[in-house]
């Protein structure tokens, strides 16, 4: 097993709706007040990896994190299935702490190329892996849901940090740019292309919502940062006129509101996704006026397909080192 422990220090400063739920975690070894959790997602994807998926939760059961959050994309194609959720349900109740599950395109946005309504398998999805406002896991917590029709966006407090949970997925987000061409590589007709514009659309503004109202929570109760996970690599690094382009426009008012919410925010933000498969510690959101990164956001990334591992991330409100990341590589894959 390989570990790489990186570590960024985010500017940290005061700033001043009813504070989401505070959940009563078992006390954990590590700086007092620091939080500890894992990370991980984009596999299984072959048998290779589904065979590594028990090494994965006894490493992390073993580390004795306060909880873990998976990252999207429970595997390959066969990721559409209803087997495929009833069995990421039972491996995520294997997790000794408690667990959080975001959405990933390969459960819904993309089950349309195996000839499934994507929007058929989110409110499927919706009903196998939300069930209770609590986490997963063998033990759980109280959680914060937006609405019973989003169940999937959560948000709690865990000591001074407030932790968010949004539906953002790759393959744009469900975006669909051209509903009406005939030119469009899609398998879909313009109606259904029309109903996933739809889809997006209402989403979209649901998350615009829960992410601006989570801040406000956040400085009502002086939180000493925020932490937001999403499957979605949104393309930081593309550039407005290629956004289109490269398939990351379903994620702009995203970006903006990432930007706006942090610099008024002041404190740390912390992103987490999946989505590229590797894993990433920097910080990639740029101020749009100075081109420089923004020095209170962090992007943690963890591992995917064909490499299983997690990312060990630490929480150290008051610290100058606000989070850290140590890697866990697994298993790695062949790349091509």
């Amino acid at each position: 097993m390989a570990v790489l422990v990186l570590v960024l220090a985010t500017a940290c400063s005061d700033s001043g709706s009813s504070p989401p739920p505070r959940t009563t975690l078992a006390p954990h070894a590590g700086t007092p007040g620091s939080i500890r959790f894992g990370i991980w997602g984009d596999t299984p994807y072959s048998d290779d990896e589904v065979g590594e998926i028990p090494r994965l939760v006894t490493e992390i059961n073993d580390a004795q994190v306060d909880f873990s959050i998976m990252l999207g994309d429970l595997g390959g194609g066969a990721a559409c299935e209803d087997v495929a959720y009833d069995n990421a349900l039972a491996t995520f109740n294997a997790f000794d702490a408690p667990l959080v599950y975001v959405p990933g395109d390969n459960e819904w946005t993309d089950c349309h190329e195996l000839g499934h309504d994507p929007i058929e398998r989110l409110a499927r999805l919706r009903q196998v892996m939300y069930p209770t406002a609590e986490t997963l896991g063998a033990t759980r917590f109280p959680v914060e849901r937006q609405a019973a029709e989003r169940p999937e966006h959560v948000r709690w407090f865990d000591g001074e940090v407030l932790f968010v949970a949004l539906n953002v997925a790759g393959s744009n987000n469900n975006h669909t740019q051209d509903v009406d061409s005939s030119d469009i590589q899609d398998q879909r007709g313009p109606a259904e292309r029309a109903a996933a514009e739809a889809e997006y659309q209402a989403r979209d503004a649901a998350v615009l919502e829960w992410l601006h109202s989570s801040f406000e929570a956040a400085a009502a109760a002086g939180a000493a940062g925020v932490v937001i996970a999403m499957q979605a690599d949104p393309g930081f690094e593309v550039v407005a006129d290629q956004r289109a382009a490269s398939g990351v426009d379903g994620f702009d008012r995203l970006l903006d509101a990432f930007r706006d919410e942090a610099e008024r925010f002041v404190k740390p933000v912390v992103i987490l996704h999946g989505d590229s498969h590797r894993f990433r510690f920097d910080s990639p959101l740029l101020d749009k006026d100075t081109g420089r990164p923004l020095p209170n956001v962090t992007r943690v990334e963890s591992f995917g397909s064909p490499d299983v591992g997690w990312v060990e991330v630490t929480v150290n409100p008051g610290s100058p080192h606000f989070v850290t990341a140590a890697s866990h590589l697994i298993a790695a894959g062949a790349r091509n």
